[in-house]
């Protein structure tokens, strides 16, 4: 099948088209290599530079009509949405409707990248479910669930194909502590540099960590499954940034490099954990790598 992969160069996006590459899939690329590279793509794979909001990312869906697209090209930062959430609206919201229309015309199904940040807060530490209430701390979350609403609505409007991913926080190889890195990126560039981990917050929050690779295979498993469906992508488990952060070390057997405590970032939330069941029920998908497994794999790349 020709599929696209719109942030095709990104930390997800790569593996995802390694992935796509590898099952024999005709595999396209779109991505405004602003954090992605391009050298990150198998050989022989198309990339088309686009910023995804660009009118041309709907003339190049519809010129090539794959049978899916994979929409992973996002503005993902919660800092960058807070300080500038029309840019953050005009990627994520904007760049959606310009992959939906290219949908529609090519009669692609859409398999798009949500986040569990529509929820906000987890309240009592809670399993979220995807019926549990939408209200997004951050611009964010916000502009990712306006997206899903088109999307949703699309499926009325049109009659269009789609399957809706929420990632937990996702984590892997590959993923780099710049701009808006996850904390499991910062935390392997401070230990590799022996310098203290730096912490927002009293480190208590909590986030269910979901490893790269299970997301790939999420992906895949909406290639075929998941028609009209919504499904978060997480392991069900919470862990504190303070335990994160004492695991990191253990691991790395670098022993306690210390703690700086910043404050804590406004659009955080205090938990964060999805529940499954309905990607096993609908996708066959449930998590594979538990996040120590993970992380000593990580560390064991590293070469400290």
């Amino acid at each position: 099948m020709r599929v696209i992969v719109t942030g095709g160069a990104g930390f997800i996006g790569s593996r995802l088209v390694h992935a796509l590459v590898g099952e024999g899939h005709e595999t396209i690329a779109i991505d405004n290599l602003s954090m992605g590279d391009a050298g990150r793509l198998p050989a022989g794979v198309k990339l088309y530079k686009l910023q995804v909001e660009a009118p041309e990312t709907t003339e190049w869906i519809s010129r090539l009509r794959p049978g899916a697209v994979f929409h992973l090209a996002a503005q993902v930062g919660m800092g960058s949405s807070l300080q500038a959430p029309s840019e953050d609206g005009l990627s994520n919201v904007i760049g959606t409707l310009r992959v939906l229309e290219g949908c529609r015309q090519a009669g692609s199904k859409l398999v798009f990248s949500s986040t569990s940040g529509v929820y906000g807060e987890s309240k009592g530490k809670r399993l979220l479910k995807e019926t549990s209430p939408k209200l997004p701390f951050a611009p964010y979350g916000l502009s990712k669930w306006t997206a899903e609403e088109y999307i949703r609505k699309s499926g009325d409007w049109w009659g269009g194909s789609y399957t809706i991913l929420r990632y937990a926080n996702v984590y892997g190889p590959g993923q780099t502590a710049r701009g808006e890195g996850g904390v499991v990126a910062c935390f392997m560039a401070r230990i590799r540099d022996g310098l203290p981990l730096v912490i927002h917050g009293d480190g208590e929050q909590s986030r269910d960590f979901v490893h790269v690779d299970d997301i790939v295979k999420a992906n895949l498993a909406a290639l075929e499954r998941g028609d009209g469906e919504v499904c978060n992508i997480g392991t069900g488990v919470a862990t504190s940034v303070n335990r994160l952060a004492d695991c990191c070390e253990r691991l790395s057997g670098s022993g306690s490099l210390g703690r700086i405590y910043e404050p804590s970032r406004n659009g955080d939330v205090r938990c964060s954990r999805l529940s499954s069941a309905r990607a096993e029920s609908i996708l066959g998908w449930k998590p594979s790598i538990p996040l120590e497994l993970g992380l000593s794999r990580l560390l064991g790349g590293m070469n400290l």
